[in-house]
């Protein structure tokens, strides 16, 4: 098999849902993001049209996708073996009835075109990946998503693994020049590899952790103050009013009033603490071994650094005023993400309900898991 560094991203997805498979059409298409309508979610006017054009300003640009759509494992498997072009990536469902599952699937496709990059995509918590990685090597080209996805999820994955083709392809052509090019060109690809990563874990907009980076971080530290039996604290925030900001002063004013939102709230927390963007004018803040008090305390100085500054764009001063919900973990018991999630969110309702511009707590106490 063949491809070029120039050619379009050849790509496979494998799913036995007909709606699944028209999903993975529009959004790697684009057109998912060009019949978004930032009005209907809170997005401000700069953000929109980067989603629209799948790359921020100054990043590399979007690739273009060559995709095939398959319903079954067998007929996916025979996609790759007639095509003369190798596929950077596989998107394959884990159970297709009535045909072969996805990992008989990704483990022969692994023996036609060992270079294709596989996602595993499913919505069952019984999978081993020990075992899919021990049929299905190497683990460096296997990846999973998890069931139901977002469509700027898998926008995410295939720019992020594209962008890893491309750059392995242009390493192959530079390994037949001068050894100097060869140094020359790793450096690049190197900072550009540093780059894609960022940017697939951070809003382009605030540089905050974008939702999935925040959420896994909030998984991950989850289980380090469980396994050390301490306390952790969740914020989540949300801008009061936050439309009326960009109905009265524009949509570059709500912009520049959420990048310097995201400023004061990096300025209010702990360094080794996780701010995420996870909405329009919604946040999430993780707080590792923090108690109740203390994550009152950090979400009232960040009620204070937003309501009571103000904020000034274009010569106007704009105010805006922030809604906060803390819930905090108890030592020596174990809590789901979700349900601290949950804690959280109806704790910032009860803030809105309230008159907004004010922090609530809410209790995780007898959902806990014994």
């Amino acid at each position: 098999m063949k491809s070029d560094a120039n050619d379009p991203i050849k790509v496979l997805a494998v799913d036995d849902e007909e709606m699944i498979r028209e999903l993975y059409d529009q959004i790697l298409s684009n057109q998912f993001s060009q019949s978004s309508d930032p009005s209907r979610t809170g997005v401000s006017g700069n953000e929109a049209a980067a989603a629209n054009n799948g790359n921020p300003a100054g990043c590399l640009p979007p690739p273009q996708y060559d995709l095939t759509l398959c319903s079954q494992g067998e007929d996916a498997l025979e996609a790759v073996r007639q095509d003369e072009n190798e596929f950077a990536m596989a998107f394959i469902d884990v159970r297709m009835p009535p045909g072969r599952d996805g990992i008989w699937t990704a483990e022969n496709i692994r023996t036609v075109s060992p270079a294709t990059q596989i996602v595993i995509v499913t919505g069952y918590s019984d999978i081993d990946p020990a075992e899919i990685e021990k049929r299905v090597p190497p683990p460096d080209r296997l990846l999973y998503l998890q069931k139901p996805f977002h469509p700027f999820e898998i926008r995410q994955f295939a720019s992020t693994l594209a962008a890893r083709w491309q750059a392995e392809k242009k390493m192959q052509i530079l390994n037949i020049g001068l050894e100097s090019m060869v140094q020359e060109r790793t450096s690049e690809l190197r900072k550009a590899y540093h780059d894609i990563e960022h940017q697939a874990m951070h809003d382009a907009l605030t540089g905050l952790l974008n939702r999935r980076a925040v959420f896994s971080d909030l998984e991950q530290e989850l289980s380090r103050t469980q396994r050390k039996s301490e306390p952790l604290s969740l914020i989540m925030a949300d801008l009061d009013h936050f439309k009326s900001i960009n109905d009265t002063y524009g949509h570059q004013a709500g912009d520049a009033v959420l990048e310097e939102t995201a400023r004061r709230m990096h300025a209010c927390v702990r360094p080794y603490d996780k701010v995420g963007r996870i909405g329009g004018e919604e946040f999430m803040i993780v707080l590792g071994d923090c108690g109740r008090a203390e994550g009152l305390e950090i979400a009232e100085r960040i009620r204070k650094s937003i309501g009571d500054q103000g904020f000034e764009f274009d010569g106007e001063k704009i105010r805006a005023t922030v809604s906060l919900g803390v819930a905090t973990t108890i030592a020596n018991q174990t809590f789901e993400k979700d349900l601290l999630i949950s804690a959280a969110d109806k704790a910032l309702y009860r803030a809105k309900r309230d008159g907004r511009n004010t922090v609530r707590a809410g209790g995780l106490k007898l959902e806990a898991i014994i």
